[in-house]
């Protein structure tokens, strides 16, 4: 059975750094499983690495020489990050198009005879690709869409609680992208989104690694990685993509940074302030990541202040994939 091996775990625990020293190790390639890194032009407030940065938020010096853009996929130190800048930011994607893109580039992955490492923190993502989730394909309706989200979000919550009480009790409540999607999908099928989902078998032998981390220390990495974003020109990304006609009633320009930078750009709050938003909103996520991940009991849980939890994993990963 083929091999694939995960890293999940919520922001700042530095997955991406440490599934590539991983990937040099075990002859491997990256398959990015975030909602927002598949976006052109959205790199520095996805965690990505900037093109002019020499080091990631984590302290791992990547030089300008070693960092390489390529279609679909970025080349760090050698190692290909694939599924980085696939489409457009006033493009739709949904779960079900990353889950038959992850698919097609861990079978290319495999007939390289390399090892696809499957490194997020996006929960569905990674349980679509993993699970072989069946998403149901219902295509978005805007005119349903704009009136869902003209009401208040606790509204929606209570909307779906009514009509699909199961995947009220999965979804993320504070999510209004995937609330509305749920009601979406209800309204125009006569079906819950729960009674729609199948799988498919998935024929993967899958090791899942987590790392995790006291959440104090956590905040303290993303809210330091904020700051960081700020120097390496987050603001002037943001003008840019707001000069392109990207704005901020598109999902992408409406996600997790980018939304409080366009309201400092656009003279609403303060730059302090909205560095304040970006870190609170991410604590918040990250305390949502963690229920996320927690349900999934397959998962082998590292903590990253361990001194050895690098070479603990390594052994693990020997055992599950011997060379």
């Amino acid at each position: 059975m083929k091999k694939l091996l995960v890293i999940v775990g919520p922001t700042g625990t530095g997955k991406t750094s440490l599934a590539i020293k991983l990937a040099k190790k075990f002859d491997g390639e990256l398959v990015s499983a975030d909602s927002r890194q598949i976006y052109i032009g959205m790199d520095v407030g996805t965690g990505k690495i900037s093109q002019n940065s020499t080091r990631l938020p984590d302290g791992q010096e990547v030089k300008s020489q070693n960092l390489e853009k390529k279609e679909g996929v970025w080349v760090v130190n050698d190692i290909p990050i694939h599924l980085y800048d696939v489409i457009s930011p006033d493009i739709t994607f949904s779960v079900a198009e990353y889950q038959q893109l992850a698919y097609e580039v861990i079978s290319e992955i495999h007939k390289r005879g390399k090892l696809p490492i499957l490194v997020g923190g996006t929960g569905l993502y990674v349980q679509a690709v993993v699970e072989g989730l069946k998403i149901p394909k219902v295509a978005p309706d805007k005119k349903l869409r704009d009136r869902l989200e003209a009401q208040p979000l606790s509204k929606l919550f209570a909307e779906l609680e009514r009509v699909d009480p199961k995947t009220s009790e999965k979804i993320d409540k504070q999510n209004p992208r995937r609330v509305v999607r749920a009601l979406e999908v209800f309204y125009q099928t006569g079906s819950s989104i729960s009674s729609l989902k199948d799988k498919y078998k998935v024929n993967f032998d899958t090791l899942q690694i987590g790392l995790t981390a006291d959440r104090a220390l956590l905040y303290k990495k993303v809210d330091d990685r904020v700051e960081f974003w700020f120097k390496q020109g987050f603001v002037r990304e943001v003008k840019n993509l707001l000069k392109q006609g990207f704005n901020g009633n598109l999902p992408s320009m409406s996600s997790l940074g980018y939304r409080q930078v366009a309201m400092y750009i656009l003279g609403k709050i303060a730059e302090e302030e909205a560095k304040q938003r970006i870190k609170w909103e991410t604590h918040s996520y990250i305390r949502r990541q963690y229920t996320w991940f927690r349900k999934n009991r397959g998962i082998f849980w590292f903590d990253i202040v361990e001194p050895s939890f690098q070479e603990q994993i390594e052994r693990t990963i020997q055992n599950w994939f011997p060379q």
